[in-house]
């Protein structure tokens, strides 16, 4: 818990110091807008246009936003501590990493998000569902930490250790839902870029990968001992203990006769 206060606290200061980034944030914006024009990734107020025009998915979006963030990866994160310490503490080391990253990140590069660039033609569907411009329930937010998107994170997070959790059943891939929902909230609602999408993954997996939770062998991923994607070739399989142990003889071996000349002559 002392870990969680300290976050919290860290947080806090660099949110207090968005009236003296705001020029920072904003250049960082549009920045980005530009790489992402220039690789042809641009789809922000594309996209956002639309779930304007479609109010159902805006509620939907805008409630996948607000409420899984926080809500999934404390109940996953709780789940852990109760019911596999083996992943728990590789998990809650994960997701402190994850946060310290953003911190660090939101406090070197503040980043304005789509929706308050100014003249960019952004919807805030969120702050028009009634959670104001600050989306501030449960905790005030930075409004300058789009890069990278702690959503997406917490989203590849959640994850990766319902994978863990999960590993004897087929059905744990169903998981990989949430941070691929995730992502498209996270950009249709105008909160993040796409890089900000990118990012966020980067920095999930390099948490991950850094705690053991997740980890790498001969070109294979696996989350917690489970196979998750093969990138090099095949391991070879394991030999077979019976081909190296010596011929066992059978019936017909003991019934076939010596030959000649193979037993030894018993002294006369």
């Amino acid at each position: 818990m002392a870990i969680v206060f300290a976050l919290l606290e860290v947080y806090g200061y660099v949110r207090k110091l968005a009236h003296t980034r705001y020029g920072a944030a904003l250049s960082h914006g549009r920045d980005i807008l530009g790489i992402e024009d220039h690789l042809g990734l641009d789809v922000e107020l594309g996209v956002n246009r639309w779930l304007t025009r479609h109010h159902d998915v805006s509620q939907v979006s805008v409630w996948v936003y607000q409420h899984m963030h926080t809500n999934l990866t404390m109940i996953v994160l709780l789940l852990c501590y109760l019911a596999a310490p083996d992943v728990y503490r590789p998990a809650r080391n994960a997701l402190v990493l994850i946060n310290l990253a953003g911190l660090a990140v939101f406090f070197v590069l503040p980043v304005m998000p789509p929706r308050l660039l100014p003249g960019e033609g952004f919807v805030d569907t969120v702050a028009g569902a009634g959670f104001g411009i600050t989306h501030s329930p449960p905790l005030p937010a930075d409004q300058y930490a789009a890069m990278p998107s702690l959503h997406v994170a917490w989203a590849v997070w959640v994850a990766l250790v319902i994978m863990a959790l999960l590993r004897r059943y087929r059905v744990r891939w169903v998981a990989m839902l949430h941070p691929a929902t995730t992502a498209v909230a996270v950009v249709v609602t105008a909160n993040h870029y796409v890089l900000d999408v990118v990012a966020g993954v980067a920095v999930a997996m390099a948490a991950l990968l850094a705690t053991g939770l997740v980890w790498a062998r001969n070109g294979t991923l696996y989350a917690a001992g489970q196979l998750i994607s093969r990138k090099g070739p095949a391991p070879a399989p394991d030999a077979d203990p019976a081909a190296e142990s010596p011929h066992a003889p059978d019936d017909d071996d003991l019934a076939k006769p010596e030959p000649a000349g193979s037993r030894a002559e018993s002294p006369s």
